[in-house]
């Protein structure tokens, strides 16, 4: 996958994109009152269809997705990791099983 930074202005250009959305790299998307649970559902697919990847429920920990570069993180994550179940966490903020 390319650098860390290519990928956030990917991630920057699907929010404009799809979501209708301009953010800046370092905003609290949840605590700004960006992202709302609507817009949470919709950010997954939008990830999930642009990069090829499948981020199951189990898998999922808010503080992955709080910012343009914990998402970038987290995707980077999902393309390396193998197809196996597991949880990725992009903060380190439980471990990977």
């Amino acid at each position: 996958m390319r650098n860390l930074r290519d990928l956030e202005a990917r991630i920057t250009r699907l929010f404009a994109d799809r979501l209708q959305i301009e953010v800046a790299a370092d905003v609290d998307l949840f605590a700004a009152g960006i992202v709302d649970s609507l817009m949470f559902v919709k950010l997954l697919a939008a990830l999930e269809e642009h990069f090829s990847i499948h981020v199951s429920f189990e898998e999922l920990e808010i503080d992955d997705f709080r910012t343009l570069h914990q998402i970038a993180s987290f995707v980077t994550a999902k393309q390396v990791a193998p197809a196996k179940k597991r949880r990725v966490s992009a903060t380190g903020s439980h471990p990977a099983a």
